[in-house]
């Protein structure tokens, strides 16, 4: 039994842990590389909005709020969030350097709550250019379904769409405040950054949390990040993507020091 900051984490040797996880979610590649960084085995349970809504709220256990993922299933114990994993991974496993030391909780802990804010406004416009484009609509369903059948399916996809945006409470009307979060929290991690090769000196939760972020901005090479054509290219914001082409650059090479699978 492994103890963190008063949470407990048992480990169920004998049965590998579940991961519910989407496969092109940030939040879902954040969980993925601390379990990936300390070595611990596990399975990965795909998810796809509003398809295995049912199946996502029964095995978090039916919350009165929303389920979410990633969500890890271990030892009988639930773990929520991507922290939640994080910590999970450096009590259960055996890889180092820990993700969130004591020492530099506070700091990472201000960085998680900076990438959720321009995670979730990069979401908003992802949704609102989805909406947009038929291609990326038809592209986005999952591989058991067949191509064939994607546009004929796409006014499903488009409800589903809908749906997710309802769920997360997305304002899809305007993005130009979204635009501004984004930016502005980008011009912090660059602040923050500072030219340093690392956000807090050695490699950390802080690194995964700003490295999965920059999804939205442009993805990473098709060797970490698996897309198909039509998302990919959705998932590129040019404008932004110029401008920050430094932090990019950053995060490839987080990626290729530190992306163990």
């Amino acid at each position: 039994m492994a103890i963190h900051n008063g949470w407990q984490y048992p480990r169920t040797l004998n049965a590998p842990a579940r991961l519910v996880s989407i496969r092109y979610s940030p939040w879902s590649e954040r969980a993925r590389w601390a379990l990936d960084h300390h070595r611990i085995a596990y399975r990965i349970l795909e998810h796809e909005p509003f398809l295995h809504e049912l199946r996502l709220r029964h095995l978090a256990g039916w919350p009165r709020e929303r389920a979410t993922a990633p969500l890890l299933l271990d030892g009988g114990r639930r773990y929520r969030s991507g922290w939640e994993i994080a910590v999970y991974a450096d009590t259960a496993g055996g890889g180092t350097p820990q993700l969130i030391p004591e020492t530099l909780e506070p700091a990472i802990h201000e960085v998680d709550v900076l990438v959720d804010r321009t995670l979730q406004a990069g979401r908003t416009l992802l949704v609102a250019a989805l909406l947009e484009d038929s291609e990326a609509l038809d592209a986005s369903w999952p591989s058991f379904v067949p191509r064939a059948v994607a546009a004929p399916l796409r006014p499903l996809a488009r409800f589903g769409t809908r749906w997710f945006s309802r769920k997360y409470a997305l304002d899809l009307a305007d993005i130009e405040p979204q635009l501004h979060v984004i930016r502005t929290e980008l011009d912090e991690v660059r602040r923050r950054l500072n030219g340093r090769e690392l956000l807090l000196g050695s490699f950390s939760y802080a690194d995964i949390l700003v490295a999965s972020m920059l999804q939205l901005v442009e993805p990473v090479s098709e060797r970490h990040w698996k897309l198909r054509p039509e998302l990919r290219r959705l998932w590129t914001r040019q404008d932004l993507a110029d401008e920050y082409r430094d932090l990019l650059a950053w995060r490839d090479s987080v990626y290729e020091r530190y992306r163990r699978r």
